[in-house]
């Protein structure tokens, strides 16, 4: 066979393989309606516990701020109580103990100073109140009761004020104790405040709020309406009516007389001043101490004697230098120690009295109808050593 006999035979194409086909992956085996169920069902149950878990909580906190509330409404009840107790006892009872028969008391000068200690209570009291953080309910009661404890705050200061000249004898009595029974009125309408506002508001706020067995107790602070009428307040502190406020006018024949004068020592002897010779002492901070010996030399009882020493010096501004007291009360032919401490602090030129001699002169000041007063008052010659 020649060469070119082969050349004219075909040529085998060369073909590269084709790929076979992928065959999808194995699908998984698909869960069945029961799995799908169980699912749910464990979705569900788990999100009613969380349901029910939020719903305590819920009911948990809500119990809770129920009690405070509760309790918040039980404590001002309580608080409230507290205040009109410790007022009682620590303001009303001993405020009027002082007022009765103040006048006639064993130092009546130291009624209006007893009153003022007594008054600060009272103050501390109403203050109290005032910072107080009260539950919504009882703000109206916590108004009003701040109010009640204002007025009486405001009348018992009222009253201390005016104590001073209603004890004195002097054309301003019978106006201070006007102003006293003016002051009563406060206390009376402080207690009609308490008893018909605070009171009720509080009981009303507890049974609102289905609170049981609490009380409110009662607030009467004044004890008696004859505290309103002037001549009843003066008989009560001065133990009479004064004229000025339509007593009975003085009959008989009024008059005191003065039996003689002793200075006390620290230790608390007397010894009567001589009248013929100087007197000398040597003068202390702590003042000298004169007794003044007073007899009621008439037959008319009378009250808030005035005693007093005073000096003199020609030459010398001694106005400084007089020194007063005073007697509750003088009964006839009965005889009084009217004891005068002389300290003269307010006197600016107080050096210029030492170791001179100065004419002192003791009074019991004459009484309203006396016509005898030679034997009212006695002369010395004093002289301050320093």
């Amino acid at each position: 066979m020649s060469f070119f006999d082969d050349g004219d035979e075909p040529r085998t194409a060369i073909r590269s393989p084709q790929p076979r086909p992928r065959r999808p992956p194995a699908r998984a085996p698909r869960r069945g309606g029961a799995d799908d169920r169980t699912l749910l069902l464990r979705r569900g149950g788990a999100a009613v516990v969380v349901l029910l878990v939020l719903i305590g909580l819920v009911l948990a906190v809500k119990a809770i701020l129920n009690h405070q509330a509760l309790q918040g409404l039980k404590n001002y009840n309580a608080n409230v109580n507290q205040i009109v107790s410790q007022e009682q006892t620590g303001v009303r009872f001993p405020f009027f103990r002082q007022l009765d028969g103040a006048f006639t008391s064993s130092d009546p000068a130291e009624v209006p100073t007893n009153l003022q200690q007594i008054l600060s209570s009272e103050a501390g009291y109403y203050h109290q109140a005032e910072g107080w953080s009260v539950p919504a309910q009882m703000v109206g009661a916590q108004r009003y009761f701040v109010e009640t404890l204002g007025l009486r705050y405001e009348a018992l200061e009222g009253i201390e004020a005016e104590m001073k000249d209603a004890l004195g004898v002097s054309s301003d009595q019978g106006t201070a104790i006007k102003l006293i029974a003016g002051d009563m009125e406060k206390l009376l309408a402080s207690d009609v405040l308490y008893a018909d506002r605070v009171a009720p508001l509080i009981t009303q706020a507890l049974g609102t709020a289905g609170i049981a067995g609490e009380t409110t107790d009662a607030s009467a602070f004044l004890p008696d309406i004859g505290w309103l009428t002037p001549q009843t307040v003066a008989d009560r502190i001065l133990g009479h009516v004064p004229s000025s406020l339509g007593g009975s006018s003085v009959t008989g024949t009024p008059g005191h007389a003065l039996l003689g004068v002793s200075v006390e020592s620290a230790s608390g002897t007397t010894t009567p001043l001589s009248s013929t010779t100087a007197n000398t002492f040597a003068y202390t901070p702590a003042g000298v101490t004169f007794v003044l010996d007073v007899e009621n030399s008439g037959n008319v009882t009378e009250y808030g004697v005035g005693t007093e020493v005073r000096f003199y010096k020609k030459g010398l501004d001694t106005r400084c230098l007089t020194t007063r007291s005073q007697l509750a009360q003088t009964v006839p032919t009965q005889s009084y120690n009217s004891a005068i401490v002389f300290a003269p602090t307010g006197c600016a030129n107080v050096s210029e009295f030492f170791n001179v001699p100065l004419e002192m002169t003791a009074e019991v000041v004459p009484v309203p109808g006396e016509k005898y007063k030679a034997n009212n008052s006695l002369s010395f010659l004093v002289e301050f050593t320093h």
